[in-house]
């Protein structure tokens, strides 16, 4: 039986990180818009189509192009992916070495991961997620913090099937 979750909660990882989380509108005049997922995002803009993955954004922090609250913005969304993919690293450890029922740090490195993709939307466009910058809608983050729930209650009927394995 616990096999069987591990493998529906690594297929919800999966998903978590390959689903689009954010839809945005860059400017109150509609200047472009886009769908952004873990690793990458789509863009279309005035100048053009652009798809520009997480490490071209980092690379344009660590240069200098993309400063302040953009900055801030992309650096929390590589902490939220970072997040998730401690969460499949850590699930497919466990499961590689046969360890079952430690579920606690896989929830709070996906309610962490959930946390650091809505921090980012409210660092670029702020906290009502609609400003100057534009809006945001953080499409993904109920999905995650779905995926957290679903962990913490996978590891609530383990314990109770275990606890009913050890009465008989």
């Amino acid at each position: 039986m616990p096999a069987k979750n591990e493998s529906f909660l690594l297929y919800l990882l999966a998903a978590a990180l390959i689903v689009p989380m954010n839809i945005y509108l860059i400017g109150e005049e509609g200047l472009g818009a886009g769908l952004q997922s873990s690793f990458l995002r789509y863009q279309q803009t005035y100048l053009g189509m652009s798809v520009i993955t997480l490490a071209d954004d980092l690379g344009y922090v660590a240069s200098g192009i993309i400063g302040g609250r953009s900055a801030l913005s992309i650096l929390l969304w590589a902490l939220g992916t970072a997040f998730l993919l401690a969460v499949a690293g850590y699930l497919i450890y466990n499961r590689y070495n046969g360890v079952t029922g430690i579920r606690r740090p896989l929830v709070l490195l996906t309610i962490g991961g959930a946390v650091a993709y809505l921090l980012s939307c409210v660092a670029q466009c702020g906290p009502t997620l609609h400003g100057p910058a534009g809006f945001s809608i953080p499409v993904g983050v109920p999905l995650i913090f779905a995926i957290a729930v679903y962990t913490l209650k996978v590891e609530e009927d383990e314990d109770d099937w275990k606890d009913t394995e050890e009465k008989e």
